[in-house]
């Protein structure tokens, strides 16, 4: 890399991460999120919901900066937030810098990178989980260097590029289950893998390093599996198939989400097996998810690792590079930074879950007198209140509800016999010994 267009980069990623830091202090906590941070608190080898590697993350973030107590406003809210949120801004930066590295930039780098940067900075999900905690952004991170890797073990098929393989697909399914499309999905686009015998050992040691988590699933029943693939199956409505196109030009940007499919179809049709992979990657996430819309609702973010071939094929195509896309993808650009700012100075309204969340728990840390908290209904208000006031906080499951990571932990049990403001049914009523009738419906 020419030494101007390396500075280029520097300069560029650290304009980057200096961005997301900000995000990351400043934009209030996402109910997710704080859910998150209680992984953290109790790591194992597997969570009701997700694999392991949100929980480490967010156990990381706390490590590099452990904020304690109650913090509602000013530095210790900053620094409380960045104990969900320090890692993930280093891990986005770092996924940034190897997808860079991924893409083929021999005909002009200089050219290469600004409209590397302009499609990156144009997704609006890719740089929503440079601050957001949440199982995608490792996801995105594994998933970049499983085509950094892929790329290289396609020209050099050496051991150590094998065992970045393993890595990589090991820390793509310890982050989310979907992972597993993307190894499939890679698979299908160049058939010819499936003769190589380090490709085998590949994907032999990374069933092997799952073990761990396997055992911890079996040990619980199977939580995860029962609630992906059971729970969330519904009657089919069809409206979950009418927005699927509209979600994930939300995900994408619409000019971002046309351009790739029609990048992935012709990759198809006339790429390498790098690009074949790539293209099978998109497409079948996009054919897939549809698909799933006639089962439940799907959620526009479940596409969002597509981000990482699109952005590594629209930069290389040389074919759409005309001066109508490169504006409007700077104009998207503009969009995406200008809602960060927007979110930043948290004025968006509560019924959006990215504002109010803590003039919502501040109101019933008022009601509740400074007592422990008994929540009923969903898993994210419990969480958000754990999140502001120092863990006091607990759910009680009640019918109707899923299940969630409250369930496999009964943190409840640790109040039984102590103060406590139980809501409960509609009904908030303050005790002074918590009993088990309170905990029962």
């Amino acid at each position: 890399m020419a030494e101007k267009t390396k500075s280029h980069l520097w300069i560029a990623l650290l304009v980057w991460g200096l961005l997301d830091l900000l995000c990351a202090m400043l934009c209030d906590i996402h109910a997710d999120e704080a859910y998150y941070r209680m992984y953290g608190q109790y790591l194992a080898w597997g969570y009701f919901d997700h694999p392991p590697m949100i929980a480490l993350l967010t156990a990381l973030s706390n490590a590099f900066v452990p904020a304690t107590g109650v913090a509602v406003s000013g530095w210790a809210l900053i620094a409380k937030n960045l104990s969900v949120r320090l890692a993930t801004v280093l891990l986005h930066v770092a996924t940034v810098y190897i997808v860079w590295r991924t893409i083929d930039t021999q005909h002009d780098e200089r050219k290469s990178l600004l409209r590397f940067l302009l499609v990156a900075a144009s997704i609006p999900m890719f740089a929503a989980y440079g601050f957001i905690t949440t199982p995608d952004a490792p996801l995105l991170f594994f998933a970049a260097l499983f085509y950094y890797a892929y790329r290289h073990y396609l020209d050099e098929r050496s051991w150590m590029l094998t065992w970045l393989l393993v890595i990589s697909m090991t820390g793509m399914l310890y982050s989310k289950y979907m992972a597993v499309l993307v190894i499939l999905f890679a698979v299908l686009g160049n058939i010819s893998l499936l003769r190589d015998g380090k490709c085998w050992i590949a994907l032999g040691l990374t069933a092997l390093l799952m073990l761990p988590h396997l055992w911890w699933q079996y040990s619980n029943g199977f939580p995860s599996i029962s609630y992906h693939i059971v729970a969330r199956s519904t009657e089919y409505i069809s409206i979950y198939s009418w927005e699927f196109i509209p979600n994930q030009w939300a995900v994408f940007n619409p000019l971002v989400w046309g351009l790739m499919l029609w990048a992935g179809w012709m990759q198809l049709r006339h790429g390498n097996a790098f690009g074949h992979s790539m293209g099978m990657t998109l497409i079948g996430f996009q054919v897939f998810f549809f698909l799933m819309t006639f089962r439940g609702h799907v959620e526009p973010h479940w596409t969002t690792v597509g981000a990482i071939p699109a952005i590594i094929l629209l930069t290389e195509d040389e074919r759409i590079w005309k001066r109508g896309i490169t504006v409007t993808l700077g104009v998207f650009a503009i969009i995406v930074i200008a809602a960060r700012v927007v979110l930043m100075l948290n004025t968006l309204p509560p019924q959006t879950g990215l504002t109010g969340n803590r003039q919502a728990c501040e109101a019933i840390h008022a009601e509740a007198d400074s007592r422990p908290v008994v929540f009923d209904g969903s898993f994210q208000q419990a969480s958000l209140y754990r999140f502001y006031y120092d863990n006091q906080a607990v759910l009680v499951r009640t019918a109707g509800d899923r299940y969630t990571q409250f369930d496999l932990l009964h943190l409840e049990r640790e109040l039984l016999g102590q103060p406590a403001c139980v809501r409960r049914h509609g009904k908030v009523y303050l005790t002074d010994e918590l009993t088990e009738e309170d905990l029962r419906e």
